[in-house]
């Protein structure tokens, strides 16, 4: 009870004295426990489900979403083609109609994501394509939403109810909830070994514990960072891999939170017209720098630094605390993690600069102009 009261006392000394914000930074805050009530609650189920896509021999996987839910699956496709060795596409549920609907068939497995379930796009692709008996999951933070109807499984997040418009905790969720899916899988499909599969699940076990630690660091790192970029107005959030896709969700964030325009790209498609936008008065970057160990992506993202670096452009980087690059102007230091969980480790800081952003700027990054939540139940 002690230990409580002076970890929510820190937590409080450590937010901002601001009419804004405080609703995205204390959902930022319960991230940990989001992640370890779905895991504890999940864990079994998520098995069961990669045991049925083995039963049912699905040979591919359809991700449906809409914004941050759509960024969340686009990451996923990278751990479900590299881990299990299967095809998966995303698509933005909006599109679902045009362009995956007409070749949807029973051995297809089609995971939707809705963080509220209630998103009339999402239900609608969920429910066609299970009148075309496709193996069906739902992802959703809400029990009993519309979604679930159509699903035949349904993973619950146990992130409690999000009040903030920008979705952080939820997103982070969707992130642990499709790594875990993967892991299963992979290892059901036998493409990774049992001691690989055992260390990796330990590791992700571990993230609340670790993502618990490095809050307070992020969180003061950050606020002195956010005032370089009070008046920024444009960013390009580049790197490549599940990275890249993480960079999308980046960009949308900087959009909603701090109004800043942000474009995000992959490290290789940046030069091919882009980077003629990049000026040092203009604009700054964001780049997720991968691992090392990822030579190629590595290698391929140091260059990009060069040559914005010749051109004046400020670097803000999120890396790990042991890769040193003289190059960046800005870093953000990262536990050491494996590969597959860097993209739920780089965007808390991110979060976290959104919002320290948007107060410096007396912005509402809670309840950002013009948007509105889909309402969960």
């Amino acid at each position: 009870m002690k230990e409580d009261q002076e970890k929510k006392k820190y937590i409080k000394d450590l937010i901002p004295d601001s009419k804004f914000g405080k609703i995205t930074l204390n959902e930022i805050w319960q991230i940990p426990k989001s992640i370890r009530k779905t895991l504890d609650i999940e864990k079994d189920k998520i098995f069961s489900i990669a045991q049925k896509i083995i039963e049912l021999n699905c040979v591919s996987f359809y991700i449906l979403g809409s914004g941050t839910s759509y960024h969340a699956g686009l990451v996923s496709t990278y751990w479900f083609s590299q881990l299990c060795k299967m095809p998966a596409h995303c698509e933005l549920a909006p599109e679902f109609s045009y362009l995956v609907e007409p070749i949807i068939a029973p051995k297809h497995c089609v995971i939707c994501i809705s963080q509220s379930g209630e998103s009339k796009l999402t239900i609608q692709a969920a429910k066609v394509s299970k009148e075309q008996n496709a193996f069906v999951i739902a992802i959703t933070n809400t029990e009993k939403s519309q979604i679930t109807q159509y699903a035949d499984y349904t993973i619950l997040m146990k992130a409690g109810i999000e009040k903030s418009v920008l979705a952080t905790k939820t997103y982070i969720t969707e992130l642990v909830v499709l790594t875990a899916l993967a892991l299963d899988l992979a290892f059901l499909k036998k493409k990774i070994g049992k001691d690989n599969y055992e260390n990796l699940w330990n590791e992700l076990i571990s993230m609340p514990k670790l993502i618990e630690d490095i809050l307070p660091i992020y969180q003061k790192d950050i606020q002195k960072i956010a005032p370089y970029f009070k008046f920024a107005k444009h960013c390009f959030v580049i790197s490549a891999g599940p990275d890249y896709a993480n960079c999308l969700e980046i960009a949308l964030k900087l959009k909603e939170g701090a109004r800043i325009f942000a474009q995000a790209y992959s490290t290789a498609e940046f030069p091919h017209g882009p980077i003629t936008l990049a000026e040092s008065h203009s604009a700054f970057v964001l780049v997720i720098i991968p691992r090392k160990e990822a030579l190629n992506r590595h290698k391929d993202v140091l260059k990009l630094i060069s040559r914005l670096k010749e051109r004046g452009i400020t670097i803000l980087a999120i890396k790990e605390s042991t890769d040193n690059i003289e190059e960046i102007d800005i870093n953000i230091d990262m536990p050491k993690c494996s590969e597959f969980f860097q993209p739920i480790l780089s965007i808390i800081p991110v979060q976290l600069l959104v919002v320290e952003i948007a107060i410096i700027q007396n912005i509402n990054p809670d309840n950002p102009k013009y948007l509105s939540k889909v309402a969960q139940l």
